[in-house]
């Protein structure tokens, strides 16, 4: 009879406690690579949002201020950049005129003060059923008007989009149909929104020439006084700060400030887990040149 005792075979407590600690550093190497990974796909997710809204709000304003000089008058000498509450029939109901014309630093929302841009442009009978940026249809021979403004979005929880407030009128009328509203939101991710106007050398060049040979903001045209002497406006440079519709779930340090056209944004003012980019254009009225 074999009386020898049983031999035990299996792991020593040694051999189980470095088998777990490297499981243990293997899966926390794996849970670290997901979550790089996971982040980067964030930011990617939001620079691609940041980028398609960006071009969008853009695109928008270019393609009607692009117009924004036609007239139902060869040499019309009216101008398709509202700068001054005259231009505009707003009725002895508005009191405040000039919160619907173009203006500088005109709201504070966002990442510090946004500018008011207002432009009309002549529909003529060769543009039959056109529509204004809240939808509605401008009849032929009527003044398109388009305000692209900063307010809040409730809807969207946001402090600060941009937004657009379309209306018309032809001449004799006393108003303009469907205006001074709050228009409808184009983009409610937007932190800042500026304008230059481009203006032409004094005296007045003749037509065609008229390129134009400094910028400006709103303020400081409106400062040239008597306003006969203001230099005609022949192009606008827009510049608008995006950020994205989603934190991207990590923190990289603050960002640094960010010039907008003439303003200044500081990096503190946007260091919220987004991503935040500037979009820039430069246009001619090339109706006014």
């Amino acid at each position: 009879m074999n009386t020898s005792p049983l031999k035990m075979l299996g792991f020593t407590l040694m051999e189980l406690m470095v088998s777990m600690a490297l499981g243990l550093l293997i899966t926390l190497a794996a849970v670290q690579l997901l979550m790089i990974n996971q982040s980067n796909f964030n930011v990617q997710r939001g620079m691609g949002n940041v980028q398609e809204n960006g071009r969008f709000a853009l695109d928008y304003i270019n393609l009607t201020a692009r117009s924004a000089e036609y007239s139902n008058a060869i040499g019309s000498t009216e101008s398709g950049i509202i700068t001054d509450a005259s231009e505009l029939p707003l009725g002895a109901a508005i009191t405040n005129k000039d919160a619907f014309i173009s203006q500088g630093n005109f709201t504070a929302l966002g990442a510090g003060n946004s500018d008011q841009l207002v432009v009309r442009q002549w529909v003529s009978v060769n543009m039959p059923n056109f529509r204004d940026c809240e939808g509605n249809v401008v009849p032929v021979g009527n003044f398109s008007v388009t305000r692209y403004f900063m307010r809040a979005d409730t809807l969207a929880n946001s402090t600060s989009a941009l937004a657009c407030d379309g209306g018309y009128y032809k001449d004799g009328d006393t108003t303009v149909t469907n205006y001074t509203d709050d228009g409808v939101v184009l983009l409610s991710t937007v932190d800042s929104f500026q304008v230059l106007y481009g203006v032409t050398a004094t005296p007045a060049p003749a037509v065609g020439q008229r390129f134009p040979v400094r910028y400006m903001g709103m303020e400081t045209y409106t400062a040239i006084l008597p306003a006969i002497n203001r230099p005609i406006i022949s192009a606008l440079r827009v510049g608008v700060l995006v950020r994205s519709s989603e934190s991207i779930g990590a923190n990289y340090g603050t960002p640094a400030d960010i010039s907008v056209l003439d303003a200044t944004v500081a990096g503190t003012a946007i260091n919220d887990q987004r991503v935040h980019r500037l979009f820039t254009s430069t246009l001619k009225l090339r109706n006014a040149i």
